[in-house]
């Protein structure tokens, strides 16, 4: 069958562009040959968005009957030796391209379980570490208030010692004072015998 034609076929099958690809390169087409028939059948859309088939070549259906999709109610229609084959094609080539997306997807989902792992961990670290930094916090506060108190405690003795000392020195110092003055009258005293 001419590629082009296969490729007109495959595409009112509903196939797409890649999976025809794909196709073509399983029936051992190079990719310059795939191209060039994949060009020469884009030929101008007929309305509904399909392309217009050459002149001289027969119309099918966009779906194959009943009968002949795999798995579907038999109506006395068996597929062709080329339907049954193509579908089975198909179905593999799909199964495979969902296999390596469903791979990829596996892939992205560990590594996102990874990083969901690593996150808890230090999370969990963190958690620990600020707990640690509480406890720590709050022993150097007690420790601390506690130095405070007793610096609070020597000051008020050092306070009331200083009070019981200008109370002395209150009572003293007129005391040393007329002393003193007594004190120097007797030394003019005897200096001028």
């Amino acid at each position: 069958m001419d590629p082009v034609q296969q490729i007109l076929q495959l595409r009112q099958q509903g196939l797409t562009d890649e999976v025809i690809e794909e196709e073509l390169k399983k029936n051992g087409m190079n990719p310059q040959q795939i191209n060039a028939a994949m060009e020469s059948s884009n030929t101008p859309a007929m309305p509904g968005g399909m392309p217009a088939m050459p002149s001289g070549m027969p119309q099918e259906p966009a779906m194959p009957p009943m009968g002949a999709m795999p798995g579907g109610p038999s109506m006395g229609a068996q597929p062709s030796g080329d339907e049954g084959n193509i579908y089975e094609r198909i179905e593999a080539i799909t199964e495979s391209m969902i296999d390596e997306k469903w791979d990829a997807l596996i892939g992205e989902v560990k590594k996102i379980v990874e990083w969901k792992e690593k996150i808890e961990e230090r999370q969990t670290k963190m958690t620990s570490d600020l707990a640690k930094l509480k406890e720590d916090f709050k022993v150097l506060h007690q420790g601390v208030l506690g130095k405070l108190e007793d610096y609070d405690g020597r000051m008020s003795d050092v306070g009331t010692e200083l009070k019981a000392v200008g109370k002395v020195f209150k009572d003293v110092v007129p005391v040393f004072v007329e002393n003193v003055k007594e004190l120097k009258s007797i030394t003019q005293s005897v200096k001028k015998e």
